[in-house]
């Protein structure tokens, strides 16, 4: 008995301490299971405080987006948009940016057309080019919603009007002379096809016309085989605001009197003695006068006789320069003469710019008939040049083909007379008065100051300048020569500063439109560079992949 109530005492203590273990562990186990509810709640709370915060970031970030993208959105397009087109229909010369930066008159460009209907591409050159000045303002007017805008501006749909407050004069510019159609590709098609860009060229002259007040008229002379104005000489004289007309001298007996410019352009035949003598008094007035020879060989007496009384002489072959030929040609005729940088003929002309002539005369410069006449060259031969003579021998030395001389004419008038009359009465009393007095000397020797002053004011007052250029190369101005070649060469730039350089308030202004014609890549000397792509790099890419190939088959 005694036996088995030790054994019943010593499993009832390994019972005992089992319990007691068990329950040990157990508030073990929920102690741990408290503490893991705590951490839980922790990581909870932190987690929920990251979640805030990255959503407060996002938030943040949305709104300085939104805020930046309206603040930009307010620039100019001139700021946001680049011109990455290939005719560059949105980047503007220096010409437009030089000449509105300096406009100091506001310019209100008026588009009556319905906006959403215009060609994009006009919307988007009007956008830019008014964001170059602060004093030219763009605006649209629908002349579907307001169509007496039509009646008020006096105008057709589709057309932009320029307008200055200041001077009260307005210029209006068709969308068609801005965005220029083919008429012959919608006559047989019925489709639109646009050939070519102006808007530079017709609102830069449009906003130069309405600012000033000037205008000036060239006249042709006719009835000498003078050929007709080419389209774009003739462009170029309207966006500069002149006004072309022709003139036949022995009808009208004389140069007209509101003749600006006279314009011999390619005569084929010779002047009679008697329009010579009316042309020289027309300078001998101040006039301006221009001459454009052709390519015709001509007999010209009375021609040479007024050239050379200005100081010039005309080769009688055609000139050409070995060192400036054009390579295409293989003819020293077809050369590039170089431009006096330092003339008026090379304003806004790049030193590096090129000017392109063919089958052109020279000239030669010899003592002009008045010491008070000037002779300047400004477009010739280098060194290397040389005048052909019957098809045959050729004469080097160096030749112009553009040159231009001017005369400071002092005018007379009635009143200079009856001036030096009244002054020698003056000088007399002075003479008297100085006998008198020495207070009288004073005085005298002040007004025979102030009259001195006075004179020379006059003498500038009464002075006028003659010009007269020539030009031995109808290559300058040929339509062909100027489409084929464009802004690589300079003719027409030429050609106009020597016209408007005779008018103190007029400069050329004029830019040429911009072709929209497709253009291809063409690749010259295609022979060594097809040897290239299908042969070298091929080979050495094939013999690069088998040498990478070899050295990892070893690996």
């Amino acid at each position: 008995m005694a036996l088995f109530s030790k054994n019943d005492k010593n499993t009832d203590n390994k019972a005992s301490k089992a319990d007691k273990k068990a329950q040990k562990q157990a508030k073990e186990l929920q102690k741990l299971s408290e503490g893991g509810k705590n951490e839980d709640s922790g990581s909870m709370s932190i987690r929920s405080k990251n979640g805030l915060f990255s959503t407060t970031l996002i938030v943040l970030a949305v709104v300085i987006t939104l805020i930046f993208n309206l603040a930009v959105g307010q620039l100019p397009s001139g700021i946001l948009e680049f011109d990455l087109s290939s005719t560059k229909l949105y980047s503007f010369s220096d010409t437009s940016k030089d000449y509105l930066a300096e406009l100091d008159t506001d310019v209100q460009l008026i588009a009556v057309a319905t906006q959403d209907d215009t060609d994009s591409r006009i919307v988007k050159f009007l956008q830019k080019y008014a964001a170059l000045s602060d004093h030219v303002t763009l605006e649209w007017i629908d002349p579907v919603a307001y169509p007496s805008a039509l009646t008020t501006y006096d105008c057709d749909s589709n057309t932009l009007i320029v307008t200055c407050e200041d001077t009260d004069r307005t210029y209006q510019v068709a969308f068609d002379s801005i965005l220029v159609p083919d008429s012959y590709y919608y006559y047989y098609y019925g489709t639109a096809y646009y050939t070519s860009f102006d808007g530079e060229g017709q609102v830069l002259s449009a906003i130069d016309y309405v600012v000033s007040e000037s205008s000036y008229t060239v006249y042709c002379t006719e009835n000498h085989g003078e050929s007709d104005v080419g389209e774009n000489l003739s462009e170029l004289l309207d966006k500069n605001h002149f006004t072309a007309s022709t003139v036949s001298l022995l009808q009208t007996g004389a140069v007209p009197e509101d003749c600006d410019l006279l314009l011999i352009y390619v005569p084929t035949s010779d002047f009679s003695e008697e329009e010579v003598t009316m042309i020289t008094d027309y300078l001998s007035a101040g006039g301006k006068v221009e001459l454009i020879w052709g390519s015709t060989s001509f007999e010209h007496p009375n021609l040479d006789s007024l050239m050379a009384t200005y100081g010039m002489e005309l080769t009688t072959g055609y000139v050409g320069d070995t060192s400036r030929y054009y390579a295409a040609t293989q003819s020293y005729f077809t050369f590039f003469p170089e431009l006096t940088t330092s003339s008026d003929a090379a304003e806004g002309i790049s030193s590096d710019a090129l000017v392109l002539v063919t089958n052109s005369f020279g000239l030669t410069l010899t003592d002009p008939a008045r010491d008070t006449i000037d002779v300047d060259s400004f477009l010739g031969t280098t060194s290397s040049g040389g005048v052909m003579l019957d098809g045959e021998d050729t004469v080097s030395g160096q030749y112009y083909l553009g040159v231009t001389a001017t005369e400071e004419i002092e005018v007379e008038t009635e009143d200079e007379d009856t001036d030096e009359a009244d002054a020698d009465t003056d000088e007399d009393a002075d003479t008297s008065a100085e006998a008198e007095t020495d207070d009288a000397d004073t005085s005298a020797e002040a007004d025979s100051s102030a009259e001195s002053d006075e004179d020379e004011e006059e003498e500038d007052d009464n002075t006028i300048t003659a010009q007269f250029t020539v030009l031995t190369s109808e290559s300058l101005v040929n339509d062909d020569i100027t489409d084929s070649f464009g802004d690589s060469i300079a003719n027409l730039t030429v050609v106009m500063n020597t016209i408007t350089s005779g008018f103190e308030d007029v400069s050329n202004i004029s830019i040429d439109a911009k072709s929209l014609e497709t253009t291809y890549n063409t690749v010259n000397n295609a022979g060594l560079w097809s040897l290239l792509f299908l042969v070298v790099l091929p080979i050495a890419v094939l013999i690069f992949g088998f040498v990478r190939w070899f050295r990892r088959r070893k690996l």
